[in-house]
């Protein structure tokens, strides 16, 4: 299994053949980088098997990028159906023995009560959640989150001694933060707040943009 940042929040997953795309192409929303260019290019030049957004925040969501890949691959799109430009489906998807699951799911914070969200559970040899932007605290009596191989998370299941022993509770074998800005430009304090609270702990890694972990 391969694992490659591609967006603020998202990466391109490779499991057992089958490559998809999680919240991979996004717009900018500062402090938090958009997708590079020649990334975006090669997602189009050469389209996953999958593509998934968990909601339509431009930080996670491209809707020309979402139309194009439909429009030339007539492929699935998983996703909430308010997600714009495209026809998404919340609906489980299997290709190549691989299945995607959207599980519904709160966005943290105030944006819980109007943003349409969902996460994704993927199953193959390895066991997969990506969150998307959903609360830590939603997962805690949910056992599709438990003992997974991968819990891919942004910054707040790791930022706080609370949100980083809820996130313990899950019992992965490992978790990897994304949505995490450059560090030169952090003027928010992420980096420091995540190192204080889980940076010695061997369970978690820090995704850069166009890095790859192979598991």
């Amino acid at each position: 299994m391969e694992i490659r940042r591609t967006a603020n929040a998202g990466v391109l997953l490779k499991l057992d053949g089958v490559s998809i795309l999680l919240d991979g192409v996004c717009r900018e929303v500062k402090p938090y980088p958009v997708t590079p260019p020649q990334e975006r290019d090669a997602l189009l030049a050469s389209f996953p098997d999958l593509v998934a957004f968990t909601h339509a925040h431009k930080d996670h969501y491209d809707p020309g990028y979402a139309a194009q890949y439909q429009k030339q691959t007539a492929g699935v799109l998983l996703g909430p159906k308010e997600l714009p430009g495209c026809q998404a489906t919340t609906e489980p998807v299997c290709v190549g023995g691989v299945t995607v699951t959207p599980i519904p799911s709160r966005h943290i914070g105030g944006a819980g009560k109007t943003v349409a969200h969902v996460s994704f559970l993927i199953e193959g040899s390895k066991r997969i959640l990506f969150t998307g932007d959903a609360s830590p605290r939603g997962w805690r009596r949910d056992p599709r989150a438990s003992h997974v191989d991968v819990l891919l998370v942004p910054y707040a299941y790791a930022n706080t001694p609370a949100a980083w022993n809820l996130t313990k509770q899950l019992d992965p074998k490992s978790v990897i933060l994304l949505h995490m800005p450059a560090r030169e430009d952090d003027d928010i304090g992420l980096w420091q707040a995540v190192e204080e609270t889980a940076g010695e702990d061997s369970l978690l890694q820090i995704l850069s943009m166009e890095q790859s972990i192979v598991l």
